[in-house]
């Protein structure tokens, strides 16, 4: 019995003491194996259709070059006003210049030093121009006559008539600019629409032709303002009449232009007006519904032009001068004797110099405190001078570091 039981303790203690790697895994003969289940996570196979997650990136903002026009002196530009024209080496009239004189009109701006601004453009204190030019401002009246614009067989402005003359010579002279400010009365006048040998014939279609030329104009930058439906003399209309000039006229503007397809054009033009005969209505309940026109569009007024004869230059101010008086503009009239005084006064008339602001964030380009400190850098780091800074719609006077806010 005791032999039994040392027998029985000595087994126990033999298997207790094995070592743990010596147990044996196998499983009796006839034991089914139970498959393990493993939950592991899917992997895709085909790594081209793998959706990658996004990654915000903040876009830098757009910029743009930005360069100011700089003018030493307060600017100005004379205005000279032009109204029919002669073929030909005729001799020039009073209201009527003749080709051949107005190719020496233009020359003789272009050797003083002229380049066109528009005068919406100066009238809103852009001006813009070539390094080293002065700005000058031509105007046409009682538009729109053949002789004034005419399109040859290519649709483009002949030279054998005025704005098609100064198209030409813009053409051998780019830094000379094209702008011009064409005053239409829509109601008095027919469009001669055939030209031979030097003189134009009035045809069938001529309404058509003319709407073609007057959407050259727009598109070329020779812009249409209002100069009252029939030319009238203001002093013998009553108010009611005065604003039905007015407004007959932008209607047949707009009528005009939808012959040719494209009567969006007239949106294009601010709201000038030119005075027939440089007559005031008689009235102030007349004098107020011009300074109260609104155009179609429901644009107020900008100016109102006024003109006048003899050597006498007196050049449009800024809009941001105080002697700046937008209700009586003053032109020249284009006699031979104003153009040689604008030409000889040239000296007066500040020249433009330019300011590289560098690239500008669009969105900075309507914020003036962003514009004065960027004018103010290059002032800083000697790149630009004191004087009137205009940039689009803003315009700056910058003296030792002090920038001021002129307009708007």
């Amino acid at each position: 019995m005791a032999l039994r039981k040392f027998v029985f303790f000595f087994l126990i203690i033999s298997i207790l003491g094995l070592p743990a790697c010596q147990v044996s895994h196998e499983l009796p003969p006839g034991t089914a194996l139970k498959p393990v289940e493993v939950h592991a996570r899917k992997i895709p196979q085909d790594f081209s259709k793998v959706t990658p997650v996004p990654t915000e990136v903040t876009p830098a903002p757009e910029t743009v070059q930005v360069t100011a026009a700089v003018f030493q002196e307060l600017p100005m530009a004379p205005m000279v006003m032009y109204h029919r024209f002669i073929p030909g080496g005729a001799r020039s009239e009073k209201y009527k210049v003749s080709l051949s004189d107005l190719d020496r009109h233009l020359q003789g701006f272009y050797d003083a030093g002229y380049s066109l601004v528009a005068l919406e453009d100066w009238l809103r204190g852009d001006m813009d121009l070539p390094e080293g030019r002065r700005p000058l401002i031509i105007t046409i009246d009682d538009l729109f006559y053949a002789d004034q614009i005419f399109l040859d067989d290519e649709g483009q402005a002949a030279p054998y008539s005025g704005i098609g003359r100064i198209w030409q010579f813009y053409q051998e002279h780019p830094d000379f600019n094209f702008h011009l400010a064409l005053f239409y009365n829509m109601g008095d006048k027919g469009y001669a629409n055939r030209y031979v040998n030097g003189s134009f014939y009035i045809e069938s279609g001529w309404q058509e032709e003319r709407a073609k030329a007057i959407a050259w104009c727009i598109e070329n930058g020779a812009l249409p303002y209002n100069h009252f439906f029939n030319h009238p003399n203001l002093s013998q209309l009553t108010p009611d009449q005065i604003l039905w000039q007015l407004e007959e006229n932008e209607a047949a503007l707009r009528e005009a232009l939808s012959l040719v397809g494209k009567p969006e054009l007239a949106k294009s033009s601010d709201n000038i007006l030119a005075l027939p005969y440089v007559i005031w209505p008689e009235t102030d309940a007349g004098k107020q519904v011009l300074f109260d026109y609104q155009s179609p569009e429901g644009k107020p007024v900008a100016a109102i032009l006024e003109a006048n004869d003899g050597a006498h230059v007196r050049p449009i101010l800024p809009p941001f001068s105080k002697s700046y008086d937008p209700h009586h503009v003053k032109r020249l009239n284009a006699v031979q004797e104003a153009i040689d005084a604008i030409i000889q006064k040239a000296g007066e008339i500040p020249t433009a110099a330019h300011c590289d602001l560098g690239e500008i964030p669009v969105d900075a380009l309507e914020n003036p405190f962003q514009m004065k400190q960027a004018i103010l850098k290059q002032i800083r780091q000697g790149n630009c001078t004191n004087g009137y800074y205009t940039l689009g719609q803003f315009a700056f006077y910058v003296e030792e570091e002090n920038v001021i806010q002129l307009s708007p």
